[in-house]
C-alpha cells in the first residue's frame, strides 16, 4: 500500500511540470466566471475559470512522459505507475503550449479497505519529501467537500532536473478509490495571483457515483 500511495503522489506532482483537526464543512461556492465539466460517464464534475480549458486529448501522452520521468527517479516501483488513471487535465493555456496553472484529477483503486484518509495523506507527504530536493508545507486542512471528508494541502516542492512547483491538492478517500485533485503552478507564474481560484476549483469537485 505504501508503494501505491507513493506512486500516486509522485504522479500528481510530476504532471505539474510536463495541523490536522476536526473536519469542518467547507462552503463550495462556484464563482460566476467559472464553467463546469462533467465527465462522459457522470462519475465526477469540476469547475474552473471560463478562460481555462480542458486538455483531455494530451492525457495519455503526458502520462507516458510522466511515467518515463518517474521511472528514472524511482525504478523500484515503476511497474505500478501505469495503473493510475488521470481522468481530467486542463488549465490556463500558454502561447508556448502547455497549461499553467493546471488542474489534474486522478483516481486510483485501493488495494486495502482499512486505510484512513490521514494515513493516505501522511504517506503522500513522506513520498514527496523523499523524492524532492526541498518540501515546504504551508497548510493542511481537514474539511468536508460536497459531503465527503477531505484534506487540502498547500505546499511547494523542488524536483531534480525540473524545478519548483507550488501545489494545492485535495485528497478524498472513498470505499474503493483514492481521489486527488491538484492545482499546480510553476514559475514564473505566481501562485498567489491564482490562490482564490485554485481553492474554488478544488472545493467545486464532486463525486457523482
Amino acid at each position: 500500500m505504501k508503494i501505491q500511495i507513493k506512486r500516486v503522489s509522485l504522479l500528481i506532482l510530476v504532471i505539474a511540470f510536463l495541523s490536522l483537526g476536526v473536519y469542518a464543512q467547507s462552503k463550495s461556492s462556484i464563482p460566476a466566471n467559472f464553467t463546469t465539466y462533467t465527465d462522459e460517464v457522470c462519475l465526477f464534475r469540476i469547475s474552473y475559470p471560463t478562460n481555462w480549458e480542458p486538455a483531455l486529448s494530451i492525457i495519455e501522452s503526458l502520462k507516458q512522459k510522466t511515467i518515463k520521468y518517474l521511472k528514472s527517479i524511482d525504478s523500484e516501483s515503476s511497474s505500478g505507475y501505469e495503473r493510475s488513471n488521470i481522468v481530467f487535465l486542463g488549465g490556463a493555456p500558454l502561447d508556448s503550449g502547455g497549461y499553467n496553472p493546471n488542474i489534474c484529477v486522478l483516481i486510483d483503486p485501493l488495494i486495502s479497505d482499512k486505510f484512513k484518509l490521514e494515513d493516505l495523506v501522511e504517506l503522500s507527504v513522506q513520498g514527496w519529501k523523499k523524492e524532492t530536493e526541498e518540501y515546504r508545507e504551508f497548510s493542511r486542512t481537514k474539511t468536508i467537500i460536497n459531503g465527503k471528508q477531505a484534506i487540502i494541502l498547500d505546499y511547494e516542492s523542488h524536483y531534480p532536473n525540473i524545478g519548483t512547483v507550488h501545489v494545492l491538492v485535495m485528497i478524498i478517500l472513498t470505499d474503493r478509490f483514492a481521489w486527488m485533485v491538484s492545482c499546480s503552478v510553476v514559475p514564473p507564474i505566481n501562485y498567489y495571483d491564482f490562490k482564490d481560484d485554485l481553492y474554488a476549483i478544488v472545493k467545486s469537485f464532486q463525486i457523482l457515483k
